[in-house]
């Protein structure tokens, strides 16, 4: 019983602490995860601003972001009543730091919040420290609207004008930042890490001053803490223009081997890829990013190729979070099942499952048989719940890349090695044939 303080490796720190947290929820320990959340209510500024490690500013956005993420899971309009007054004040605390911006020009920050992400301290508009805000600005509002909350349409309303401004932002920098050359021959526009920069400070498009080199690397603040954070907090949905460019320009620039090369970690680009679809560019980040941060005996994960704390549960939890997306994810009412598991894992005589596994459509349950030397995989899923997805997209990639010659219980996609069950009762059987 009591507030349960999720430790970093460090301290709780909000940014970091959201994994953690969100790890718990996906395996059901719903119980956990509150405790931990609590711990952020227990130290909540009067003004209602969650700082707990240094001068970080980013703090408050993924842990309203957390609480909405937590409800998804539980749907629990108890714990949401709760808790709410004190989620409404870190609202406040968002709104009104926006409103200090607002005299700025479009472009420079207008309407959006200032001050450093995590140990560098950059006192700029960061795209990260904003679209974190934005996400747990509209989660809460989202969670206030499941349970009748008066302040829900307002709330609501603040997120919506807050990713414009956001978007707005974005785009001014876009224009005015280099377009860089891709290895296909292709050329794209780049972006700052924040508004009113001027392109990637590895580019030194500011001056390159000599203090943008922190952490053992030069790429720190475009790669860990840089733009590509409005994909992965929704400012920017995976399938728009912008986001395409920001993940080409994270691994044209900031990776080697796909991954960046210090904290990789705080890099959402593998999240990214697996939405866009590319499987073998999540993996690769997947595995490489892995073997070079885990110790090897105790496997412990590390902060920093260079140094750092060696136990970093931090690290760990993005690492489980890739793993549950590997597994399952949840995109609107579709739940996706499988898609970013290596073909290897669907190799005769091998088996997949998932267990009770908490999702936003409550338990998961999935058994996968591979029965190749007959020439077909079986699927059971069940989810069956009174919140269950509309569809769900299973994916069974054949290990050498064979297409499916038939297919029962679902619509069969041959391009994306999927199987669509819609609509979805709670309950389905697939059979997926091989020639």
């Amino acid at each position: 019983d009591g507030v349960l303080a999720p430790g970093t490796g460090y301290g709780p720190i909000g940014t970091e602490s959201a994994p953690i947290i969100q790890f718990l929820d996906s395996m059901g320990a719903h119980g956990l995860a509150e405790q931990a959340i609590d711990y952020f209510f227990a130290k909540q500024h009067d003004d209602g601003f969650m700082q707990n490690y240094g001068s970080y500013q980013a703090e408050t956005g993924p842990v309203l972001w957390t609480i909405g993420e937590h409800f998804r899971y539980t749907r629990d309009n108890e714990w949401a009543n709760r808790i709410a007054k004190r989620a409404l004040l870190s609202c406040e605390y968002i709104i009104n730091r926006r409103r200090e911006s607002s005299g700025k020009p479009m472009g420079e920050g207008k309407g959006m919040l200032s001050g450093n992400v995590g140990d560098p301290e950059d006192p700029f508009p960061s795209f990260t420290l904003n679209g974190y805000a934005y996400l747990g600005l509209a989660r809460i509002g989202e969670m206030f609207e499941a349970i009748g909350h008066p302040e829900a349409d307002r709330i609501e309303s603040e997120a919506r004008a807050f990713r414009e401004d956001i978007r707005k932002n974005f785009r001014k920098t876009l224009a005015v930042s280099p377009v860089i050359p891709l290895g296909d021959g292709r050329w794209i526009p780049s972006a700052a890490p924040w508004a009113a920069g001027h392109g990637p400070v590895i580019l030194y498009a500011d001056q390159g001053q000599a203090h943008w080199y922190t952490h053992g690397s030069l790429v720190t603040r475009d790669a860990l803490v840089g733009p590509l954070y409005l994909a992965f907090t929704e400012v920017f949905s995976p399938d728009e223009i912008e986001a395409k460019w920001l993940n080409e320009m994270q691994t044209e620039l900031f990776t080697v081997e796909n991954v960046v090369p210090t904290q990789p970690y705080y890099s959402r680009h593998p999240w990214l890829q697996l939405q866009q679809g590319y499987v073998g560019a999540f993996l690769q980040a997947y595995y490489h990013t892995v073997t070079s941060t885990i110790d090897r005996e105790v496997y412990s994960f590390k902060e920093h190729p260079y140094g750092g704390t060696v136990y970093k549960t931090h690290e760990e939890a993005w690492f489980l979070m890739q793993s549950r997306w590997m597994l399952y994810q949840e995109e609107g009412d579709t739940l996706s099942l499988l898609s970013g598991i290596p073909r290897a894992w669907m190799e005769d005589g091998k088996e997949i499952r998932l267990k009770d596994a908490a999702s936003y459509f409550g338990p998961v349950n999935l058994e996968v048989k591979s029965n190749l030397e007959e020439g077909e995989i079986l699927a059971d899923i069940q989810c069956d719940t009174d919140r269950k997805p509309s569809r769900v997209v299973l994916r069974i990639p054949h290990p050498k890349g064979a297409p499916a010659s038939s297919v029962e219980g679902g619509v069969y996609d041959p391009m994306r090695e999927t199987v669509t069950v819609e609509p979805f009762q709670g309950k389905a059987k697939v059979r997926v044939r091989f020639e």
